[in-house]
């Protein structure tokens, strides 16, 4: 068994997120019938929001309650723990969006429980319901049966509507603090006998970008490792780079040395090292440029877009080239006649800007690459337009030529869906966070 199961908190009193741990706490000082029916938690992945979504399960429902919450040893509370209660029910809002899930949850949720005191509803990723969906949730949050209890859980807030906010107790998680992740691994490294450094567990704890789940499983990774785990371990193990290379990086994009820069990444991604922490690394020198007055606002911008785009790009390391090349000012030619000026180090094409298509000439998109992509390419549009998705699985690109995207649509009914400006507005921003790439996009009538 993997070690974040095995050291999974399963009570209140183990949880390593203070601030959230404090907010349960307070829970206790009600009956259970005052309690909230229904909580909202939000926070990044590995933040530890089902973990806690389970505690909560424990706390309505254990038979043996303490001063200081469920027990965790009672059938109640070992049968959440295991994932095997009936009447704690998980479900996975990413997966089963729609309004028929809901109105089956709706249908079923009336019913007594089975064996516990309250049926506990937890609904992870919940801003990815739709709106049918949404406001059948709606009416049951209204008036839930005394039985009912929901917890939600999402990493992004701003996407659940206000109605359903308003019914819900929220409980903020941040990401761990340096101190909540070396509590928690150090008890882990205490349990398991592991031979580690101080320095090589504050590496690793630094590493993980403030996820309690990330920690764990990369403890668990160096944990194979046969003799005292040091910083070098560490470094080879998980792939981390050295202070000096991230230096070097940051000293070549602020001189907007373009080539060396991206050069750089290259070797990055050869070497197999994580370009996610790498820019976790950049940024927090960056951090502390700022601090000191040192004016880096605009690049800490550019890589912070990076770093939230990494998640739906389908090269790891192309949010950071495009960050690059957009920081650098460079700008590819749409005329032949265009002359090259030197400036900062760095060459600029003068062209009129109004008749960009963005960064064609660098390759980011080609047709081979949308061809190889077209299934990313088309998750990335069902959360903005679940209908045009399904039109686009019976689609195929055609060609990438020019900063144009020619996609052929076999249908009529689906050549005219793809061709209206709001469709195709999508479509560009879609193939933008992507690739990096700013075209224009056609639709086509092909043959079947």
């Amino acid at each position: 068994m993997s070690f974040y199961r095995i050291y999974r908190p399963q009570v209140i009193g183990e949880i390593d997120n203070v601030h959230v741990r404090e907010q349960l706490l307070s829970l206790l000082t009600k009956d259970k019938k005052e309690l909230p029916h229904a909580f909202l938690f939000t926070g990044p992945r590995g933040a530890g929001k089902t973990t806690a979504a389970r505690v909560i399960a424990k706390l309505f429902n254990c038979t043996k309650p303490t001063k200081t919450g469920p027990c965790g040893t009672c059938e109640q509370c070992v049968s959440i723990s295991e994932g095997r209660n009936l009447d704690v029910l998980e479900i996975d809002a990413a997966s089963n969006r729609g309004i028929d899930e809901i109105r089956q949850l709706r249908d079923a949720i009336n019913l007594a429980p089975s064996a516990a005191q309250y049926k506990v509803y937890i609904i992870d990723e919940v801003h990815m319901l739709t709106t049918e969906a949404f406001n059948a949730l709606l009416k049951t949050l209204e008036e839930p049966p005394a039985h009912a209890v929901f917890v939600l859980a999402t990493t992004d807030p701003q996407k659940v509507p206000a109605t359903i906010k308003s019914r819900c107790v929220p409980i903020s998680f941040h990401r761990a603090s340096a101190d909540e992740l070396m509590e928690a691994l150090k008890r882990i490294v205490t349990a398991e006998k592991m031979s580690i450094d101080d320095g090589a567990l504050t590496l690793l704890a630094s590493s993980v970008d403030g996820s309690f789940r990330d920690a764990v499983k990369t403890l668990e990774l160096v944990s194979f490792h046969k003799g005292k785990i040091t910083e070098e371990v560490i470094r080879s193990l998980v792939s981390l780079t050295d202070a000096s290379l991230v230096t070097n990086f940051l000293e070549e994009v602020q001189k907007k040395e373009l080539q060396k820069t991206l050069a750089i990444i290259t070797q990055l991604v050869s070497d197999g090292i994580d370009i996610k922490t790498f820019l976790t690394s950049c940024l927090a020198i960056l951090e502390q440029d700022l601090l000191s007055g040192k004016d880096v606002s605009d690049l800490i911008a550019c890589f912070t877009d990076a770093y939230g785009l990494m998640k739906i790009s389908p090269i790891a390391q192309l949010p950071l080239e495009v960050a690059v090349v957009e920081y650098c000012n460079v700008v590819i030619p749409t005329k032949p006649a265009g002359r090259v000026e030197e400036t900062h180090s760095q060459k600029v094409i003068e062209k009129d800007p109004s008749t960009s298509l963005g960064m064609t000439s660098l390759g980011l998109l080609t047709l081979e690459k949308l061809t190889e992509h077209w299934p990313d390419f088309i998750v990335a549009v069902k959360p903005m337009n679940n209908s045009v998705a399904a039109v686009l699985r019976s689609a195929r690109p055609k060609s990438v030529e020019n900063g144009i995207v020619t996609i052929e649509a076999f249908y009529s009914f689906h050549k005219d869906k793809l061709s209206e400006s709001k469709t195709k507005d999508i479509l560009v921003d879609i193939l933008k966070k992507l690739f990096g790439e700013k075209v224009k996009v056609e639709i086509v009538l092909g043959k079947k």
